[in-house]
């Protein structure tokens, strides 16, 4: 069974800005699904209750899901410049495909394992008013 994209179609029609119907509704599914995968591999977890289908991913995740849809989304030619005078553009060097910047990753680290970056840690210390035990006492 596949997972459900961690953000909706509706939410990242609200970030590009206009009704997303026909093919480009398919590429904002596949975008939405792309990023999600990453998302979770990057993540590791699904984020996705017993049900299969309500999507428990805090806020921060939905929202970088989103971020980066919208750039696959958006460019789904890898476009890095255009010249408007004497026409001229440049492709991407790089990959076209869905990707996570290493602030996104960063967020999703931190939502994953919110203790872990909480700053509560806890560390217990011998006390020195215990007595050694007699492998600790040299004998000779």
């Amino acid at each position: 069974m596949s997972l459900p994209p961690l953000a909706t179609v509706a939410e990242l029609q609200t970030r590009v800005g206009g009704t997303i119907t026909g093919p480009d509704l398919n590429r904002a599914v596949a975008a939405l699904e792309d990023v999600s995968s990453l998302v979770r591999l990057e993540a590791g977890t699904d984020w996705v209750a017993a049900d299969g289908v309500t999507i428990t991913a805090p806020r921060a995740i939905v929202t970088v899901v989103l971020a980066a849809a919208g750039r696959v989304y958006r460019n789904p030619d890898g476009y890095q410049g255009e010249t408007v005078g004497a026409y001229s553009y440049q492709y991407a060097q790089t990959s076209t495909s869905a990707y996570l910047s290493t602030d996104e990753i960063t967020i999703i680290r931190r939502a994953a394992s919110p203790a872990a970056s909480s700053g509560v840690f806890s560390l217990r210390t011998p006390s020195a008013y215990e007595s050694p035990t007699p492998s600790e006492v040299d004998l000779a």
